[in-house]
């Protein structure tokens, strides 16, 4: 399943109890986990239901007892883990059972009405994991690959034909030779690109050499 196919299935109402986003390219995990965050709950069932935490500064049994908890006026609850590479995530391949067993326990029996989301970001979860197969088995589990360089120009003409632009080749290619195959940093120099073309503009070299600064 690719990012749009995921996000397709969450404007159909179509949830998982436990996602686990992980992989090279950040771009895709920041897409879906903002679509998650935004989208999923209403303002008003937001202000109950939806809970927010940091790898750096959590812990695994807060996020599992938010898990835990039901819904308040709403079908659903979200709890959004960012930076869960910054988790310690315990041992479960070492046998672990003091750290492991509480997590392996609520994946393999997770609540239908929570949506817990871990964004696993930079970096690929280990796959020999316990964790990582009960999510398989019970939620669903998105790897974010890195795409080849050369396939870059191509993603930079999708991203601005989305927007209502278009690009010129050579600029596409110019772009993608400076800025690399970093998807999220290409993302984010288009969009301030985009402030300063109007729209509808075909983008061309002389927009990235000026406005972007590239030569």
């Amino acid at each position: 399943m690719n990012s749009a196919e995921l996000i397709k299935d969450l404007k159909n109402r179509k949830f998982k109890p436990v996602y686990l986003l992980h992989g090279e390219e950040s771009f895709y995990i920041d897409q879906i986990s903002d679509y998650i965050e935004e989208k999923v709950l209403s303002d008003a069932e937001k202000g109950f239901n939806q809970t927010i935490f940091y790898g750096k500064d959590s812990d695994l049994m807060s996020i599992l007892n938010a898990a835990k908890r039901y819904p308040m006026m709403s079908d659903y609850q979200v709890v959004l883990v960012k930076e869960a590479q910054d988790l310690k995530w315990g041992k479960d391949s070492d046998d672990d059972k003091k750290s492991a067993d509480p997590l392996l326990s609520y994946f393999e029996n997770p609540l239908p009405s929570t949506i817990l989301v871990f964004c696993y970001r930079n970096g690929k979860f280990d796959k020999r994991k316990k964790t990582y197969k009960a999510i398989e088995k019970k939620g669903l589990v998105f790897e974010s690959a890195s795409i080849h360089e050369n396939k870059v120009p191509g993603w930079i003409e999708g991203f601005v034909r989305d927007k209502g632009y278009s690009i010129q080749i050579q600029a596409s290619a110019l772009m993608a030779e400076y800025l690399g195959n970093d998807l999220s940093k290409v993302a984010n120099e288009l969009e301030k690109l985009m402030l300063n073309v109007k729209a509808g503009q075909e983008i061309n070299v002389n927009d990235i050499q000026n406005k972007i600064g590239i030569s």
